[in-house]
């Protein structure tokens, strides 16, 4: 296991495109860490420079407290899962996941090996040491029956777990994968992902993974960072990002459906708040935010999760329905309120397109932020 710190590191290529600006990140001993957010975002640079595959152009970045800014790929002790996964098509299973080990034996050379007692001695030992790792990777990642087959007589899940295997029995301080299940069909990824939480839990082994899928960063992190335009807008827990996101941004990448977003004005009144903007007013009441807010009305955006929006409430404003999608166990519910179109998600219930329903906010569970694109959180 290993620490990896990063401070002020930024990446500026030739032509002036800064694809990653001042990250500062620490990931501890045995965390899962992902990195996540739109593509182009700066995510696989980050990556990229942490494994030692681009170089870094500001900043220092150390792995167990040791600078690594300049130390080549093979000597900073990190194993990496690609997308591609990136095996051997003319070799098996089995020499593709000790390729590596191979790659880097002290008693290479089998002529010595017949010539000296002492060094075959070695040399034995050392390929027995590699078959163990394989063997003991392949049970883990339950592939034991696949050792001789070649990659193209695999599945993609297969595929996915040899790669993963081939880091695996290098037993290195840090584990890096990028995006290894976009290549996976949607029930794949489910199990796949499942299996690498597992793995972690196993291994105890840090680990930094790269998607852009949100659902897949907040069922696989201890720790989320999220991306924009090479800037960390966010890092805490999956469940601290979803429930107070710290910018309009993070609120409408994380979470599907999206956050709905209404621009207007927010001022006190004698019983609580009231928001007014695009066709839509709504009183309630907000836990602390008396002190923030004054009467006169101040300039916001109210954001509310698609589960926050409750339908056919008394109370509440008129809204037709624009479309309903099943899913089973919910429906998301496309409404048109006034100047803006919300999505509401609920159980299943009889609404019918083009139909009227009464939708309600509940204030206490709403989000608000400054005007804005990338606008900040209010009260933080």
């Amino acid at each position: 296991m290993a620490t990896i710190e990063l401070s002020g590191v930024g990446k500026t290529y030739p032509g002036g495109v800064q694809a990653v600006r001042g990250a500062d990140l620490r990931i501890g001993h045995g965390q899962f860490v992902v990195l996540v957010g739109p593509s182009g975002c700066g995510k696989s640079t980050l990556l990229r420079m942490i494994a030692g595959l681009e170089t870094i152009t500001s900043g220092e970045m150390r792995i167990d407290g040791q600078v690594v800014n300049d130390i080549p790929p093979q000597d900073r002790d990190i194993a990496m899962v690609f997308q591609n996964y990136a095996l051997y098509p003319h070799m098996d299973v089995r020499t593709n996941m000790a390729f590596g080990l191979l790659r880097r034996r002290r008693y290479p050379s089998r002529l010595r090996a017949l010539l000296s007692s002492r060094y075959g001695q070695a040399h034995r030992a050392e390929r027995a040491d590699i078959d163990r790792r394989v063997i003991e990777a392949a049970r883990i990642l339950g592939i034991e029956h696949l050792l001789a087959r070649k990659p193209a007589a695999l599945s993609g899940g297969q595929r996915q777990r040899v790669a993963v295997g081939r880091a695996m029995v290098r037993e290195p301080k840090v584990f890096l994968f990028d995006e290894p299940l976009s290549n996976l069909d949607a029930k794949l990824r489910v199990e796949m992902r499942a299996e690498l939480r597992m793995l972690h839990r196993r291994l105890g082994a840090t680990m930094l993974y790269v998607t852009h899928d949100q659902e897949e960063a907040m069922s696989l992190g201890d720790r989320v960072v999220v991306l924009k335009d090479g800037v960390i807008q966010q890092e805490a827990s999956p469940r601290t990002v979803y429930d107070r996101p710290a910018n309009r941004f993070v609120a409408e990448f994380v979470g599907t459906p999206t956050m709905n977003m209404i621009e207007g004005t927010l001022q006190a009144q004698p019983a609580g708040l009231r928001f007014q903007g695009q066709g839509l007013t709504i009183d309630g009441r907000m836990e602390g935010w008396r002190t923030v807010i004054r009467p006169q009305p101040v300039p916001a955006v109210l954001g509310v999760r698609p589960e926050h929006l409750q339908l056919g409430c008394a109370g509440g404003f008129q809204a037709s329905v624009e479309a309903v999608e099943h899913f089973g166990d919910r429906m998301d519910v496309v409404l048109r309120a006034g100047d803006r179109t919300l999505v509401a998600r609920t159980p299943p219930r009889a609404i019918a397109e083009g139909g009227l329903v009464t939708v309600s906010v509940d204030l206490s569970s709403c989000h608000l932020f400054k005007p804005g694109e990338a606008g900040a959180r209010l009260g933080d």
